[in-house]
């Protein structure tokens, strides 16, 4: 069946909408070992996601064929969940006619390149990255990637949206080693145009970040003055995005349920969620729902000014869908999620934020940190590397830490906020942060 074929079927069997949500993607992945092809992994996925409407209800399939029986068979599946279920939540599909921002398509150059070319590429970068120091022992990994995706939202309220993007990503991780002391550096680069790619800059900055952890020492327990690197900060955020969340709100997952208009954050706090901004790689423009994506300050000035929304949360709460309805999975049910989210930058670099500390921690690197946080309380324990910061300077190399705190806490304890944020970023960013103190576990 064509996808408007499935449309005009579930009708036939009773359903008052349709919607068919069909995903083409695609995956290749160059990897190398010592110089040589160590694995090449190319992925091909079409899927298509059916809801159904009835009653207010929402259903769900997912196939990855369009024959026929196949098909009639889901459909008939389709009608029989719905009329199963009973939640008292209302759910909706989205019109035809609104108006979208026009933004071009992400589409990268990869494919004009070969094979060969590419695995050359990751050649040279080892060949670089080895050269710098004999402490360089090998890659632990050395890695490019090329993505692309298509989405189609087709129902039958006249909706037809269709976008699309792709892009390269390369990651490498040098192995340094001085006697019995190991440690992996980290960089990567995610790039619509191959031959763009930021070579130099990976070599420099996962070197850099290798050799630097060598002669880690351990810090002693006590409260602190913490910077964040700007990809520890991005991480931290992300872990909490969710309390941002509609979807979290109506569970009651989240203590800024009821906080809409209130203070919640520090004053110098400012969290946009912005599907348009120049420094984001991907640029949406409507929602997996087909509700127009629109920028706004999430947090403006530490007040909590709206929550995140789909279809469904706002009508929860009795407001406007914010274009956030998301498939955290092409055959899952829609959640309120973030575009692209980050913490707005102040006027420091990194340098002169690490030049206002006289004696503290500068955080490069956490471990578990999905396992060891609360998103409900906010509460987080995560294992943590990186450096003593002393007279304004970075210091020797600490290790084997653990940062306690609370993230809402710790958002009214911002004393500092860097203008670093990442180009090219995906979806959550934050730049360098300055936190007042937090609890150190060392020795």
């Amino acid at each position: 069946m064509t996808l408007q074929q499935i449309i005009n079927r579930g009708l036939e069997l009773g359903l008052e909408a349709v919607e068919v949500y069909a995903n083409t993607s695609e995956s290749n992945s160059i990897k190398l070992d010592e110089g040589k092809l160590d694995s090449y992994n190319m992925k091909k996925l079409f899927g298509v996601s059916i809801r159904g409407l009835l009653n207010g209800k929402m259903a769900y399939v997912y196939t990855e064929t369009l024959e026929d029986s196949a098909i009639e068979s889901l459909l008939k599946q389709l009608v029989q969940n719905v009329k199963l279920i009973s939640s008292d939540e209302n759910e909706f599909m989205f019109d035809a006619g609104a108006t979208y921002k026009q933004v071009p398509n992400l589409v990268s150059n990869y494919k004009n390149y070969s094979t060969n070319e590419k695995i050359t590429m990751l050649q040279d970068l080892e060949k670089k990255i080895l050269a710098v120091s004999p402490k360089i022992v090998k890659l632990g990994y050395c890695q490019y990637t090329e993505t692309s995706q298509n989405i189609q939202i087709l129902n039958s309220k006249g909706l037809d949206l269709n976008r699309s993007y792709s892009f390269t990503t390369t990651v490498v991780g040098p192995l340094v080693s001085d006697g019995d002391q190991t440690a992996v550096g980290r960089a990567g680069d995610v790039n619509p145009f191959f031959d763009k790619i930021e070579t130099d800059r990976l070599v420099k900055e996962s070197t850099d970040a290798a050799l630097a952890q060598l002669g880690a020492g351990f810090v002693k327990t006590g409260k602190y003055p913490v910077v964040f690197d700007r990809d520890v900060a991005t991480e931290i955020l992300g872990a909490f995005a969710s309390v941002f969340s509609g979807d979290s709100a109506m569970k009651k997952m989240t203590i800024l349920a009821d906080k809409v208009g209130q203070k919640v954050f520090g004053n110098n706090i400012t969290i946009m969620d912005d599907p348009f901004y120049e420094d984001a790689l991907i640029k949406p423009i409507f929602d997996d729902e087909g509700v127009p994506c629109k920028t706004k300050a999430v947090v403006e000035n530490g007040l909590l000014n709206c929550l995140l929304h789909s279809l469904k949360t706002a009508n929860y709460f009795k407001t406007n869908p914010t274009g956030n309805g998301f498939k955290p999975t092409t055959d899952g049910a829609v959640s309120a999620t973030g575009t692209n989210l980050f913490i707005k930058e102040g006027n420091l670099t990194k340098d002169e934020i690490i030049e206002s500390v006289q004696e503290g921690i500068y955080i490069t690197q956490v471990n578990g940190l999905h396992a060891g946080l609360n998103p409900v309380s906010g509460d987080f324990n995560v294992q943590s590397s990186g450096f003593m910061i002393k007279n304004g300077k970075i210091d020797k190399p600490v290790t084997l830490f653990v940062t306690s705190g609370n993230f809402f806490d710790m958002m009214n304890n911002i004393e500092l906020i860097g203008n670093d944020i990442e180009k090219r970023f995906i979806g959550v960013a934050s730049p360098t942060l300055k936190v007042k103190s937090l609890a150190i576990s060392g020795k």
